[in-house]
């Protein structure tokens, strides 16, 4: 004979515990998804202007692809170069993926003849997108960080950021 008589209360308690129990394996999950988070990709381009000048880099964990050119005089450019060890510390140590999310994008420019600087960052878990985004000087600190270590990869031909 059963300690519980009433059916409801019967199904109810192993419910309960299956949902704390089940619960608290997920936060512990969640837990180290935040920690084992990292960049896989970063994609920084500067759009616009008069003439329709275009830069593109692109750095994944182990290469940095480089284009630049303007429409109007139909000029193409390409630079290519594998990723250190060292360099890619430097690029990527530095960045807090848990801040990225506080970064703060800021209005397009190009219709005043202005060129956009956008900021493509692809994550283990998420991607971001970020569009003028040196406005939010406190926050945008770790991007100007991030351009700062990628001047001192790419050739002088090829600067400015």
């Amino acid at each position: 004979m059963s300690a519980i008589k009433i059916f409801g209360l019967k199904s109810f308690f192993p419910l309960l515990l299956l949902l704390i129990f089940s619960c608290s394996e997920t936060s512990k999950s969640e837990k180290k998804n935040t920690v084992d988070e990292r960049v896989e990709y970063i994609v920084f381009s500067r759009v616009g202007g008069k003439g329709g000048n275009y830069k593109t880099i692109r750095v994944t964990q182990d290469s940095v692809v480089l284009s630049l050119g303007n429409t109007s005089k139909n000029l193409h450019k390409t630079w290519k170069k594998a990723l250190s060890d060292k360099f890619k510390a430097e690029l990527f140590g530095k960045l807090n993926v848990n801040q990225l999310s506080l970064i703060k994008s800021s209005e397009s420019i190009q219709a005043q003849d202005g060129a956009d600087e956008t900021f493509q960052i692809k994550t283990s878990r998420t991607s971001y997108v970020f569009v003028n985004a040196y406005n939010d000087e406190y926050n945008y600190r770790q991007l100007e960080n991030f351009k700062t270590q990628l001047k001192k990869i790419i050739p002088k031909e090829f600067q400015p950021l």
